[in-house]
């Protein structure tokens, strides 16, 4: 209704004065067209003010519909239960209705509600105020006047009751749960072994642990266990940090090993979901080296246990057989291989990565090292490469493999499976096929699915596993004498010259590799330090600062040049003095920290490690904390450590 009545009024009206205007011109007698121009004017004057008082008419009709609507609106607001309120850009409540005044009868509405924001608050907002939970709806109010201060109409939504059953559907969701002896395997291999009777106990412990969270299972296979229980009881069983893993250690098995077990709890809003999280948690802790338990929510893992025990050894020869043959095949098949470690590589990266060229050599494909730059640890090695006619020309950056990929080449990862350390994280995603082979636990952010996967937390080092599959690759396949001793080199690193996560599957890979060639005077050569390097890694262990039950935490000075080779090396050498347990060393790298961490057993540098973002073994591991000062990084790690203290109730 924007048309307006009197515009036509007026429009007609001045035609008329206008026509009497013209025949008072042209009349004749003057007199006769005088009197149609004032009887003209006359008129005119009467439009206007018939039109003045439509206008009063009009306004007094809409005021008293605005003054009932009012009155009527009033009525409503008052009376429904839904509390409403008007407050202007300082906070001050102009009106509000009975139902706001039942809760609140003060005049500040920031003093109901701290942190509000009065000149433009959020459109929904969450408020909880006597156990009762709103949604605050906010309306700008629209004045005529810019210069008016500025109001806010908000009403409130009750959500109690809705909350209330969505907590009392999340709480009653069923979750499902998975519980794997995880070394029954190697258990049942020992004639000694009480089968029966260690199943029978297993499963006993495990009914009542599933009674204790009102929930049911079902045992399918021999070892193995499927559960159901209601979400609610997830926060109890994290809280007792799933006692079971303790609890089926005090089995008695008639062998030297204790039982251990692996828990996969996956927590999602639909039981199919659920009961795929769980298999993936399950594969991650597998892949862990097993004895803990892990809660899979979404994309988040949480992971209990682990904190003590060295990881059993689970390689097989099988498996190690089976991989080999796989990969000739995929070899085979192949027009070129690329061999890819880790950032700042190490001897066991390089030293695993010219086994596996061997091995692409052997079957008559070109194989290739990526690198970006090399560093003091493997520059002997490197040298010999560029000096050998076998490697000379195989050595190739990321950038350069980008333009070299194509669909028949094979790219293997080696010592890392890690998104976030490998070399190069878009080359994996470019490659077509790709293999993994890695001795460290899995992560939560390992590389996702390649076409071959080798992984053993049990090995000692990446090197030792090449050196199985070298065996098995083929019967007349032999490794050079310089080969041989990189591989060696690279498992004397990881072991720290054989004292620690060593086991007979070591001693027979350095076996096989000195009967090869592998010279013990070139593997001490690969090791040998500078003397720049040697007081560089002196200055970190002499500032030093050893916090309680033996943990050493030191960082290299800015000026060292090599700053990961140092943290490690004086993370090593830090063991080697008398009442300490543990060590991390920090290394500034520009834009990144780099930490590492290394542990005679007792302590688990690699729970601590991963917290904020690392991961590696019980006794050696790392991480790199990116965008971060030095003085942050050691106060995040320091607070990881005091929380792994106090988990583990040390």
């Amino acid at each position: 209704m924007n048309r307006k009545p009197e515009i036509p009024i007026i429009l007609l009206a001045a035609a008329a004065c206008l026509a009497c205007g013209v025949l008072a011109a042209i009349m004749r007698p003057l007199w006769l067209g005088l009197a149609f121009g004032l009887a003209a004017l006359l008129a005119l004057l009467g439009a206007l003010l018939s039109l003045r008082a439509l206008r009063r008419d009009v306004r007094t009709a809409m005021d008293d519909i605005f003054l009932e609507n009012t009155s009527a609106s009033a009525q409503i607001m008052n009376s429904i239960g839904i509390p409403a309120l008007l407050f202007d850009s300082e906070g001050r409540i102009l009106w509000g209705n009975a139902a706001f005044h039942d809760i609140y009868r003060g005049k500040d509405i920031t003093k109901l509600v701290p942190g509000l924001e009065t000149r433009f608050p959020t459109q929904a907002q969450p408020f909880e105020i006597n156990g009762r939970n709103f949604q605050m709806m906010s309306v700008p109010v629209q004045r005529e006047n810019p210069n008016a201060r500025r109001l806010v109409f908000q009403y409130w939504i009750d959500r109690t009751e809705a909350l209330h059953y969505s907590r009392l559907y999340e709480e009653q969701m069923p979750t499902v749960a998975l519980i794997y002896v995880d070394n029954y395997d190697e258990l049942n291999a020992d004639q000694q072994f009480h089968r029966n009777a260690v199943l029978a106990e297993v499963e006993r412990l495990v009914s009542e642990f599933v009674t204790g969270i009102e929930g049911t299972y079902r045992r399918y296979e021999n070892a193995r266990f499927f559960v159901v229980f209601e979400a609610k009881r997830i926060a109890e069983l994290e809280k007792q940090r799933f006692s079971l893993l303790d609890a089926v250690r005090g089995i008695e098995t008639g062998t030297e090993q204790q039982v251990t077990l692996s828990i996969a709890v996956g927590v999602e809003n639909r039981i199919a979901q659920a009961d795929e999280s769980a298999r993936q948690g399950m594969e991650l802790a597998l892949g862990r080296g097993g004895d803990q338990a892990v809660v899979k929510r979404g994309t988040q893992y949480a992971f209990y246990g682990g904190k003590r025990q060295v990881a059993t050894t689970k390689q097989s020869r099988v498996k190690a057989r089976l991989f080999a043959k796989a990969l000739r095949q995929l070899m085979e098949g192949a027009d070129q291989v690329f061999v890819m470690g880790h950032r700042y590589p190490d001897m066991d990266c390089i030293g695993a990565a010219l086994g596996l060229m061997r091995c692409a050599m052997g079957v008559g494909c070109k194989p290739y090292l990526v690198l970006d730059e090399p560093n003091t640890t493997i520059d002997g090695a490197i040298d010999t490469m560029r000096s050998n006619k076998l490697y000379h020309d195989s050595i190739r950056t990321p950038e350069q493999v980008v333009q070299m990929l194509r669909p028949g080449s094979v790219l293997i990862i080696v010592d890392t499976q890690r998104e976030s350390s490998v070399l190069d994280p878009e080359l994996y995603e470019r490659a077509g096929k790709t293999v993994i082979i890695d001795h460290h636990r899995r992560s939560v952010d390992s590389l996702q699915n390649p076409t071959l996967n080798y992984l053993e937390a049990g090995a000692s080092s990446t090197c030792e596993m090449v050196t199985e599959v070298l065996q098995y690759f083929d019967d007349h396949l032999r490794p050079t004498a310089f080969e041989c001793s990189a591989l060696l080199a690279g498992i004397t690193m990881d072991t720290k010259r054989f004292a620690f996560n060593t086991g007979a599957r070591t001693f027979e890979a350095a076996g096989y590799l000195r009967k090869g060639g592998a010279d013990n005077n070139l593997v001490k050569l690969m090791y040998q330090d500078d003397m720049q390097t040697f007081r560089d890694r002196t200055r970190v262990v002499e500032t030093a600062l050893v916090m309680e039950h033996g943990i050493a935490i030191s960082t290299c000075p800015a000026d060292v040049v090599n700053g990961s080779l140092i943290a490690a090396q004086a993370a090593d050498a830090l063991l080697s003095i008398k009442g300490i347990e543990a060590s991390f060393v920090l290394a500034d790298m520009g834009d990144t920290v780099m930490i590492s961490g290394r542990s005679l057993g007792d302590i688990n540098v690699q729970i601590i490690l991963e917290r904020i973002g690392g991961g590696g073994h019980l006794t050696v591991a790392g991480a790199q904390l990116h965008g971060t000062t030095m003085d942050a990084a050691v106060a995040k790690l320091t607070e990881s450590i005091q929380t792994y203290l106090k988990e583990v109730g040390t």
